[in-house]
């Protein structure tokens, strides 16, 4: 009788596993449990990022701890320069630091939960639990199709998300409307409810001195964007402060915008910056938008959008576009 009362278990465990096994429909909500009960993790993994014929390659790695907020960290190397950025949230505030300058700039807002990120786990969990994703159960474990909503990168129209059986994100994959690709990530390294080091969401209060390559050069400047929304550049300046050379151009039309374009240089002692704005994080750039104004520090140049009528995700559009153009 004991015999046959085990086996029947046996056979219920069976039946609730291949329930399981065949019913993809299932997945999305052990993946949110398992995010709602999770008290931090760790993501490392390579990143893609195609800029019409260029593409360009990051290392990744995201860390969080379910703490208040929650902390976040993102480290983005750029490959190709050695540069990093990283942004952090602890008790104190969110912060960039910005190695290649010597200078962290500190702010308050939500980031990182101020828009979705395809870096972030919670994103990913989010697209995963939308009404319209589809599950595809495959031998190795869950492939994942979604529309998705990036405001701050337009081109960003659907999604593919590669899970093991265990629920550990594999890959992603954004694509544009015409099934181009635009961003890989492929995760190496990823750890749940991991002990992170009692240090991890610290601000450094001196960086290290790191050298870094840079492709934009002071002769590289002025850039020009590719998105100007219909308008017309008007004029082009140059103006000589002393300390550092400004470019300046004026665009009118459909949308009246200015763009100002400044070489940075990395200042002697590490300096904690206090911005008053918003911070508008794009894949591996970050912007400062304070209301009327965005400015964006890539490749140790900082790019700045001032217009009463583009908005925020313009500006950043505006600003993503900047390449050298052959009229020079």
């Amino acid at each position: 009788m004991k015999a046959k009362v085990i086996t029947s278990i046996g056979v219920v465990i069976l039946v609730i596993a291949l329930v399981f096994a065949l019913k993809p429909k299932s997945f999305p909500k052990e993946l949110k449990r398992t995010m709602e009960n999770m008290d931090s993790y760790i993501l490392q993994g390579n990143m893609e990022v195609n800029k019409g014929e260029e593409v360009k390659s990051y290392a990744v790695e995201v860390g969080y701890e379910n703490k208040e907020k929650g902390f976040f960290k993102v480290s983005i190397v750029d490959k190709e320069i050695n540069q990093e950025q990283i942004i952090i949230r602890n008790n104190q505030g969110v912060y960039v630091v910005t190695p290649s300058l010597n200078q962290v700039f500190k702010f308050e807002g939500d980031w990182p939960m101020n828009s979705p990120k395809p870096y972030l786990l919670q994103t990913i969990v989010d697209i995963v639990n939308q009404e319209k994703t589809e599950i595809e159960k495959k031998k190795d474990g869950y492939l994942i199709h979604a529309k998705v909503n990036y405001p701050n990168n337009k081109n960003f129209d659907h999604e593919e998300i590669m899970f093991d059986k265990k629920g550990q994100i594999k890959w992603l994959q954004i694509f544009n409307k015409d099934n181009q690709n635009e961003v890989k990530i492929v995760f190496q390294k990823v750890r749940y409810n991991v002990n992170l080091k009692k240090d991890y969401f610290k601000v450094p209060k001196e960086l290290e001195k790191k050298v870094s390559k840079t492709r934009i050069k002071e002769d590289d400047l002025p850039l020009y964007p590719v998105q100007i929304f219909s308008s017309e550049l008007q004029n082009v300046n140059k103006v000589n402060t002393g300390r550092e050379v400004k470019h300046i151009l004026e665009y009118s039309g459909n949308k009246n915008f200015t763009i100002v374009e400044t070489k940075k240089h990395s200042v002697k002692d590490t300096q904690t910056v206090i911005m008053p704005g918003e911070m508008v994080d794009a894949m591996e750039i970050v912007g400062f938008y304070d209301g009327n104004h965005m400015s964006v520090i890539r490749d140790d140049v900082e790019f700045s959008v001032f217009s009463e009528e583009l908005s925020p995700e313009e500006m950043m559009m505006v600003i993503q576009s900047m390449q050298v153009a052959v009229m020079k």
